[in-house]
């Protein structure tokens, strides 16, 4: 019998493509609102698709339509700036629909979860010290999941993200806006991208969250952390130059046009290990071959 799997946020740029690895040997559905995010959305998920409408019974309506083995939770409301405005939308993104999903879950039967976290809730030094409200919302998430997880309601994997790219990508990230400057020909205001940019290739995250999942029947601890993470991860500065490299492009950067983020990192974080078996397959050269050969959806 096939796998069932539900994954939130399956319409962003990671869960379409976690959708696609994982439709061939799974039941896969996709939790979303209305209206619809078609951007990403795969075809063959169009008629497994069921809807959150902002209520706990649509979620746990969800559940019991879909009655998923393990969820993937990648739904997020991201944002780095914010005011007082925004403040409704970014907890029901991130924790309101996070914790309807987790008491559907034990409502419906469904005992494994994957989410996504962030690695931007650590500071220099490792210990806990958020860089943005969305920081510190994802982090309370994975404090309702550990409730549940210590209650023996579920198994859960957190996974923590740097940044992601890949080819087909849409979203506002600055690789993206790099690739619009320079086909576009204009200049580009950026930091002093000394910043360290550990993004990691759409194929190896996807692999690090189904090796998230695997861990989850071969491991005893009920709440698993784990974290995605390139070999040697360059800076910003250093990646934006590679990419120029490989590809032969000219692209006229105005280095410290902007100023540098907040809590800017210099160096590595490793605060988590990688999931059992994981490792990234795609290193820089040919990840950024890639994302600027293929502007398209695979």
């Amino acid at each position: 019998m096939m796998k069932r799997v539900l994954i939130t946020g399956v319409t962003g740029y990671i869960g379409s493509r976690l959708a696609r690895a994982l439709s061939k040997d799974c039941e896969v559905y996709g939790l979303v609102r209305r209206p619809l995010n078609e951007t990403y959305l795969p075809p063959s998920l169009r008629e497994k698709l069921v809807y959150y409408d902002g209520t706990g019974e649509s979620v746990l309506a969800a559940l019991e339509t879909s009655r998923p083995d393990i969820v993937y939770h990648l739904a997020a409301r991201y944002t780095t700036a914010h005011d007082i405005s925004s403040i409704p939308a970014l907890l029901d993104g991130n924790l309101t629909l996070g914790a309807y999903l987790l008491e559907a879950m034990c409502e419906a039967g469904c005992r494994r979860l994957v989410y996504a976290s962030t690695v931007t809730t650590r500071g220099a030094n490792g210990a806990y010290h958020p860089l943005t409200l969305y920081a510190a919302t994802k982090q309370a998430f994975s404090d309702l999941a550990a409730y549940y997880t210590g209650a023996g309601a579920m198994r859960a994997a957190a996974v923590a993200l740097s940044d992601t790219y890949g080819p087909g990508d849409r979203r506002p990230k600055v690789l993206n806006l790099i690739r619009q400057s320079i086909l576009a020909g204009t200049p580009m205001d950026l930091t002093s991208g000394r910043q360290i940019y550990d993004a990691v290739y759409i194929d190896d995250v996807v692999r690090g969250l189904q090796k998230a999942a695997d861990a989850l029947e071969s491991t005893g601890t009920a709440h698993l952390f784990y974290q995605l993470s390139g070999t040697a991860p360059l800076t910003l500065r250093e990646t934006v130059e590679l990419l120029l490299k490989v590809n032969g492009l000219t692209f006229q950067a105005n280095w410290g046009g902007r100023p540098d983020p907040e809590g800017m990192l210099d160096r590595l974080q490793r605060v988590f290990p990688t999931p059992p078996g994981w490792q990234p397959d795609v290193l820089p050269e040919a990840g950024l071959r890639r994302f600027w050969d293929d502007g398209s959806l695979e």
